[in-house]
């Protein structure tokens, strides 16, 4: 019979180690809102992660136990709340800050989901990826709308200067185009409502490339898609970062529902390298 002990000390020191390494590979996400109408800023050990005062944040990206977590409230009048939040791997937590019965603003927590569980995200949700630096605050300086010669789809799009100041004052000027909705050379289905801008798709592609093991990669941009609505070319984009064929099938069939131009999800078959992928991926999207 094979117990604990017939393994060899090496061996099981192996078995330990890569356990433990696998549970903090996973990742968990955090979200934060309120009915009052009191906007807030999230600090998440100490960093700011919502670059400006909202009313519902959703942190992904989270590979530790837990987090000291503060909320400081706009309205300087309502005290700052401080918790100390824990996670379990692959979950989605959600707390609502409110006032208690005694007055006393707190955080509540409403539930507890697995990510492969979460519906589609929220109408007015501000999603952010764990940053380990501060957010720098934004505000609009101008907007003008140009002709797209080079994006995706041939759409238009809004090129937007914006002035980034930080904590400590320092302020930059960033100009970067934000994909429109409308698409006029796309008529097909759509399988979500709004596209991800260039500009948030390459801070995401950014976040994914930056994992060293494959297994992370997948985690995070199964992450970020669940939250977001992509386009084909965005999905084929992530597609590439992975080694394995496997992973790459993985992806393309859970990015599915979450792209905004379905029918054009044949575009994804370059980046496979066999045809038995190409036809799983067939398969699954005609029973979908």
């Amino acid at each position: 019979m094979f117990t604990m002990k017939s393994i060899h000390p090496l061996l099981f020191t192996v078995i330990f180690l890569f356990s433990g390494f696998h549970s903090f590979s996973q990742f968990s996400n955090i979200v934060i809102f309120t009915q009052a109408n009191e906007p807030f800023i999230v600090v998440m050990n100490g960093i700011q992660q919502s670059p400006n005062p909202e009313t519902n944040v959703k942190v992904t990206g989270l590979n530790a136990p837990n987090y000291k977590v503060k909320v400081l409230f706009e309205n300087k009048t309502i005290p700052e709340i401080d918790k100390t939040i824990y996670l379990q791997p692959e979950v989605e937590v959600a707390y609502e800050a409110l006032k208690n019965s005694k007055g006393t603003w707190v955080l509540r927590m409403l539930s507890s989901t697995p990510i492969d569980e979460i519906p589609e995200p929220q109408s007015g949700q501000d999603i952010y990826i764990y940053s380990a630096t501060p957010r720098l605050s934004t505000t609009t300086i101008s907007q003008t709308t140009t002709v797209n010669t080079g994006g995706l789809m041939g759409g238009a799009s809004i090129t937007t200067t914006t002035t980034q100041t930080s904590s400590n004052g320092t302020s930059q000027q960033v100009d970067y185009d934000e994909e429109r909705m409308e698409h006029p050379e796309y008529t097909g289905p759509r399988g979500c409502p709004r596209p991800m801008s260039p500009h948030s798709f390459d801070q995401a592609l950014e976040s994914i490339s930056s994992k060293s093991f494959e297994s992370s990669k997948l985690t995070i941009a199964r992450q970020i898609v669940g939250s977001n609505c992509l386009l084909c070319q965005q999905v084929k984009q992530i597609m590439k970062l992975f080694t394995f064929e496997s992973n790459k099938l993985e992806f393309a069939k859970y990015a599915y529902k979450y792209t905004w131009d379905i029918k054009n999800y044949f575009l994804l078959n370059d980046a496979f390298e066999f045809e038995s992928s190409i036809e799983e991926l067939n398969q699954y999207i005609n029973k979908n």
